[in-house]
């Protein structure tokens, strides 16, 4: 059932929830101006860009463009959907929202979730203290593998006994309702339909805790010979394997500042590498990587360093988690553990200071696939130098950047002893290398200053770049914005603008007002303005303007050419505005029957300045 809370129940929790108190659990947050400031929490940086406006309830990101109120922001950063958030943000300020949900089977449905919840964490707990009895399985398996008794309690490790009913009986005496623990995926139905049976059974036990503490489901080892060896909770309304990391509750907080997170294969690969105090880490659920948990990893880290088990099925894994993590976008590497099966195996046997060797030494995507691919081919052999050749040059036809492909051509050439030349051919067909004309991309990029309806249909060839035609529609806003990141970080440049245009010849309000800022900052200082210093004199909906401004790209190469045009652009369309306003009032002053000398007189003026604006329209 979907759920639709009442749209004041969420005003409610939104207006309780002070978007810089919540904001500042998070992250620290400086005044500055009218504004808030700090590290944003979605991207690494150096610089704050992340502006928070207490007026406004609203958060901007100048550096990332992540954007929105205090309930976005609690989705984004722990993770969760909007009705857990809601619920959540609820309890921070006393409000069940269960309680006050609009209908009936609303307050069921978030009730129900609610419980599930509750009865897993009941559930842990007694796995737990199953574990905590001296001389069972589940605690002998735990010291052999080497855990301390506070990574068991960190993890919140348990033991499910070698019994049939023990936590479906236990959950019934705490009054818990036998067709919610069904619901959590506890317990099975017997085939007989007259009762049911745990689901875990002669299994050690990892809860799977999300960000916010709620223990969502479970993963079993067995202790014996049952198959599944590893056993997850099924998709329940709480748990969805392919959106969860186990341990992400926990290295969220130990990314540290190069925002890495390292993702492994295991449950056991994870806690060892906690023992060993290497805490950003996480465990994919046992699945190869989804697109799902590639955004969480992507919003938690910069860089993802790929660590699954060296076997064959953990070498496929990692080509899948690859393919997943660069569709994303995300900065990936690779570890290869050759002197052991997995981290787990690695860390006991080598230590922590040579794992962590192993992870700087860790391969970039493209330098791991070419890697497999000369595994694969015997390039000591005519027919391998082939097939190693072919393989890379389908890899490097989906390299985005003429650099990468260059270099990795020239070291493919090498290992191969094939030329280079041939490889551009193999890449690119008889054209090799028309694809990255490095001409190509300014040419592309400075038609970003006009609007659609004003662009060259022959953009690409350097000969026919002809005079900028007055823009339409909207095309004056965007030479606005393009005039305002010209004047900022070149006051040169400003200083030009400056004799052409004031800052009240800008359209919109908020090109005006930032524009009134920059003039405003260069008459009182002599080194450039730059973006942050903007920052402090803007509110939040003027920020997310600056933001686009900051994304404009116009090549050096064009750059006098293209000021002339900005400014006969605005120019063209603040003539174009007063023609319209004299010919309005033209018009209705032409409708009057018995005219004034005054409105005579008037007439010849508003004619006078027609012809004068048509005049200057010809010379644009």
């Amino acid at each position: 059932m979907s759920i639709h809370l009442n749209e004041d129940i969420i005003e409610e929790i939104r207006s309780r929830n002070e978007i810089v108190d919540v904001i500042s659990r998070y992250i620290q947050l400086n005044k500055s101006g009218r504004n808030h400031k700090g590290l944003c929490p979605f991207h690494h940086e150096k610089t704050p860009s992340f502006m928070v406006s207490e007026e406004k309830q609203l958060y901007h990101c100048f550096g990332c463009g992540e954007a929105g109120n205090v309930i976005n922001f609690v989705m984004k950063v722990e993770n969760l959907d909007f009705l857990d958030t809601v619920t959540l943000m609820g309890q921070w300020v006393g409000i069940h929202v269960e309680e006050i949900s609009s209908t009936k089977q609303e307050k069921e449905e978030i009730s129900r979730k609610n419980k599930i919840y509750e009865i897993n964490r009941e559930a842990a707990l007694f796995y737990y203290r199953n574990l905590s009895k001296e001389k069972n399985l589940g605690f002998t398996y735990f010291k052999k593998r080497g855990l301390q008794d506070n990574t068991i309690k960190k993890f919140g490790l348990g033991y499910a006994e070698d019994q049939w009913e023990a936590l479906n009986i236990h959950l019934l005496k705490r009054g818990y309702d036998q067709e919610l623990i069904f619901q959590a995926g506890l317990v099975l139905e017997r085939k007989s339909k007259d009762g049911f049976y745990d689901r875990f059974r002669n299994r050690v036990i990892f809860p799977i805790i999300n960000t916010t503490g709620n223990v969502l489901g479970f993963g079993g080892r067995s202790l014996d010979d049952s198959l599944p060896k590893y056993l997850n909770s099924p998709e329940t309304l709480v748990f969805n394997k392919g959106n969860n990391l186990f341990g992400l509750n926990l290295a969220k907080k130990e990314v540290g500042k190069d925002k890495r997170i390292i993702v492994v294969e295991g449950y056991m690969d994870v806690i060892s590498l906690h023992q060993y105090d290497i805490k950003n880490v996480v465990a994919s659920l046992g699945t190869a990587l989804t697109k799902n948990q590639g955004e969480l990893l992507k919003r938690y880290s910069d860089e993802i360093i790929i660590a699954y088990d060296s076997d064959a099925a953990g070498q496929k894994a990692t080509l899948r988690g690859l393919d997943v993590l660069g569709e994303l976008g995300c900065k990936v590497r690779v570890v290869r553990l050759t002197e052991a099966k997995d981290p787990d195996d690695f860390i006991k046997h080598k230590g922590k200071e040579a794992f962590l060797k192993e992870i700087e030494k860790a391969l970039p995507l493209i330098d791991y696939k070419i890697l497999l691919a000369k595994m694969d081919n015997n390039i000591s052999t005519t027919d391998g130098k082939i097939k190693f050749v072919k393989a890379v040059a389908a890899l490097l036809k989906q390299v985005k950047s003429p650099v990468e492909v260059d270099a990795y051509i020239k070291k493919v050439a090498m290992e191969s002893q094939i030329s280079e030349e041939a490889i551009k051919r193999e890449i690119f067909g008889n054209n090799a290398y028309n694809q990255l004309n490095p001409i190509q991309k300014p040419i592309q990029n400075r038609d970003k200053y006009r609007s659609k309806s004003d662009r060259y249909t022959n953009k690409y060839n350097v000969q026919s770049v002809q005079p900028v035609q007055p823009a339409q529609k909207q095309g004056y806003l965007e030479a606005e914005r393009s005039l305002l990141k010209l004047m900022i970080q070149n006051k040169e440049t400003f200083s030009k603008i400056k004799i052409a245009i004031g800052h009240e010849d800008f359209t919109d309000s908020i090109n005006r007002k930032i524009a009134k800022v920059i003039y405003d900052l260069y008459n009182i200082q002599e080194q450039n303005v730059d973006m942050n210093m903007l920052l402090n004199h803007l509110d939040i909906e003027e920020i997310k303007t600056l933001g686009d401004i900051h994304q404009i790209f116009i090549s050096e190469e064009y750059l006098e050419k293209a000021l002339i045009d900005f400014i006969n652009t605005i120019h063209n369309h603040r003539l174009r505005e007063e023609r319209r306003l004299i010919e309005t009032e033209l018009s209705q002053l032409g409708k009057k029957e018995n005219k004034t000398q005054e409105e005579i007189v008037r007439i010849r003026e508003l004619c006078t300045n027609l012809e004068k604006i048509s005049k200057e329209l010809q010379k644009l």
